[in-house]
């Protein structure tokens, strides 16, 4: 029942709207001259050519503002995209083709011109109350099987790049197949099941040590976040669960009841996990029923990892947060 002309907003104080309605919308929010305009997770416009951003860059408004807990999560790139809505034309674009010190001086010129449009308010300062994080990185050793396949890969990966080196591959395809073999590399490391079906239960290391981390843990009263980049590593985890008959939530980018997932587990004590696909829920979930997160493999960025952290131990939270990364 949204509305389908301005007119039926004139008279409204406040237009609440999703970045993907809004550049679906976009002639009618068009016509319109807003005070002020807000976005909320600002890092949602970080990209240019994204329907959001140019929807976002084309409203009318006196005032704007972004709230973003990663301004810059990617490069400086994004922090450019996010001030070209804000100011328009305030920082210039960087020309193509400088060497490293002429673009270092670019980004410096960036950095100051940013620093002082930016209202930064950390943790410390608005909840002081909030308990410590205590970090831990568990090293889960190979077994000979796990071992094995990840070794045999690897070779046949070499051998695969050094073949279409020798055929003529261009830069873009290089780039791309070593991305893709770097993928499997991390694939047998998270749970070798995804590439050798045939493997077991006990050759998976980091499953084997987050079953012994899951059981400590709930022994002792816990609750658990696990996240994965890998939906497929997070449904064998769930297969486990079932087996021993562990309660748990999921979510992944296919879960349509979100909010009834996150609602559930903040509710019931007697769910000790919840299973996330690191994008789906790494941002915008209040999860402070857990307080331990458990990252079964390393993602690339750490801001998206602490953004996942941050689910937990945030306004809420009255217990030591404990971070687990399997590695």
């Amino acid at each position: 029942k949204r509305a389908r002309e301005s007119a039926a907003l004139e008279d409204m104080d406040l237009v609440i709207v999703s970045y993907q309605l809004l550049a679906r919308d976009l002639p009618m929010f068009q016509e319109m001259h807003f005070a002020c305009v807000i976005g909320d997770e600002g890092q949602h416009i970080r990209n240019p050519a994204t329907q959001a951003t140019k929807a976002m860059v084309s409203l009318k408004a006196d005032g704007r503002f972004l709230l973003s807990g990663t301004p810059v999560e990617n490069s400086l790139a994004d922090l450019r995209s996010l001030f070209h809505f804000l100011m328009p034309g305030y920082m210039v674009k960087v020309p193509f083709g400088l060497k490293p010190d002429e673009r270092q001086w670019f980004e410096q010129r960036h950095l100051s011109q940013a620093a002082p449009y930016i209202l930064r308010r950390g943790k410390a300062l608005v909840a002081p109350e909030l308990p410590e994080i205590i970090e831990q990185v568990v090293y889960c050793e190979m077994g000979e099987a796990q071992r094995g396949l990840y070794d045999a890969v690897h070779q046949q990966t070499e051998r695969d790049l050094l073949n279409m080196a020798g055929g003529g591959a261009n830069e873009g395809r290089m780039r791309m197949a070593v991305f893709a073999q770097l993928l499997k590399l991390r694939q047998v490391c998270a749970e070798p099941r995804l590439v050798d079906d045939k493997l077991k239960l006990e050759d998976s290391a980091k499953l084997e040590a987050f079953l012994e981390i899951l059981d400590d843990a709930m022994a002792g009263g816990h609750r658990l976040l696990v996240f994965s980049q890998f939906v497929q590593v997070l449904k064998k985890v769930r297969e486990e669960l079932d087996e021993r008959g562990v309660g748990y939530c999921y979510l992944d980018g296919q879960t349509r009841d979100r909010m009834a997932q996150v609602d559930r587990f903040q509710e019931d004590d007697g769910i000790p996990v919840f299973l996330i696909s690191l994008k789906a829920g790494g941002t915008g979930l209040n999860l402070t029923g857990a307080d331990i997160v458990v990252h079964l493999d390393p993602w690339w960025n750490p801001a998206v990892e602490e953004q996942a952290v941050n689910r937990v131990h945030r306004l809420g939270q009255t217990r030591a947060v404990e971070v687990v990364r399997l590695v």
